[in-house]
């Protein structure tokens, strides 16, 4: 039985730790911040609700000095809590490999630089999940979770956690494509959490108003613009056609937008949740380093930009 630690039993990290938990195939331990959440997952139990229904019984701690080694790390923290989270695993023995399915492009250099880059496999998720109350995560969205490996070559390990995350029923796939993917999702990602924050709009309200739709098309095309400069190729991966988006023209694909299935969803992005709860969002730390990346290749992000620093004098009167 491999032993897997996942590292942020929020949103993404506990809908994903309860569903491999209630296989019997992981013994699963979650590590989280001190306080009633953790507290209570360890007294009672993860319960997920929303798409599925259960209890999971799984190992819980804040202290995460108390593990000492284990064979696949999982870190789901926000961006934002990057650092502290790593310096607080990097004594913990990873026996096969660890991965992040946070959100951003730069999370798998951030884990190279502390267990070694022969030691991470790429992953990304589009899960969505809430977190209404202490030991309570509430699923609401399971559009596709990939792992590859860096270099693009197919590998044993990254079938075996695939073969994990399907046996918990997780729509999951092997990708050779794993740095264009993360870029994929993290260009479809941003507008949404930007437009969404902003209007006070869940992906839906987002996804289906045709004024939002159109500005999010046009942050789609200059944050692709920035990976060309790069030369990262963007894909089509769940609900984000990324690829698609950017063929033709504006009103054809504003069209593609309103028609994609987040038009739809229940799901609500992670920026929104924040606000909601009075709390920083991880833009900060995701698309702040992109836009001084952009500065520095002079691709030009008029509507990022502005709606970036709108959100940040936002996030001012949180403070």
């Amino acid at each position: 039985m491999k032993k897997l630690v996942v590292v942020g039993p929020g949103g993404i990290g506990g809908t994903i730790a309860a569903l491999l938990a209630r296989t019997g195939e992981c013994d699963v331990t979650v590590i989280g911040r001190p306080g009633t959440h953790i507290d209570t997952i360890r007294q009672d139990g993860l319960r997920l609700t929303g798409l599925k229904e259960f209890t999971a019984h799984i190992g819980a701690t804040d202290n995460a000095g108390s593990i000492r080694e284990c064979d696949i790390l999982i870190n789901a923290v926000r961006a934002q809590d990057t650092q502290a989270a790593l310096a607080m695993t990097a004594h913990i023995h990873v026996h096969e490999f660890a991965a992040s399915l946070q959100n951003g492009v730069l999370k798998d250099e951030e884990l190279a630089e502390v267990f070694g880059r022969e030691q991470v496999v790429g992953a990304l998720a589009v899960v969505a999940g809430e977190r209404p109350s202490p030991g309570v995560v509430k699923w609401t969205l399971d559009a596709g979770t990939l792992f590859g490996e860096l270099n693009g070559q197919s590998s044993e390990r990254v079938n075996g956690i695939v073969d994990i995350f399907q046996g918990a029923r997780l729509n999951t796939q092997a990708s050779n494509e794993i740095v264009s993917a993360t870029w994929s999702k993290m260009v479809g990602w941003t507008p949404a959490g930007l437009l969404g924050a902003l209007s006070r709009q869940n992906n839906a309200g987002v996804f289906s108003n045709g004024l939002l739709a159109a500005e999010y098309v046009g942050m789609v095309r200059e944050l692709s613009a920035l990976a060309a400069a790069k030369g990262i190729p963007l894909i089509d991966f769940g609900p984000f056609h990324i690829k698609t988006w950017c063929r033709g023209d504006a009103k054809e694909a504003i069209e593609k937008v309103l028609a994609s299935s987040l038009a739809s969803s229940q799901s609500t992005n992670s920026a929104l949740q924040a606000i909601h709860k009075g709390q920083m969002t991880e833009f900060s730390a995701c698309l702040g380093p992109l836009l001084e990346d952009a500065i520095q290749h002079k691709i030009p992000m008029t509507r990022v930009q502005l709606l970036y620093s709108t959100l940040m004098a936002l996030e001012e009167t949180l403070q």
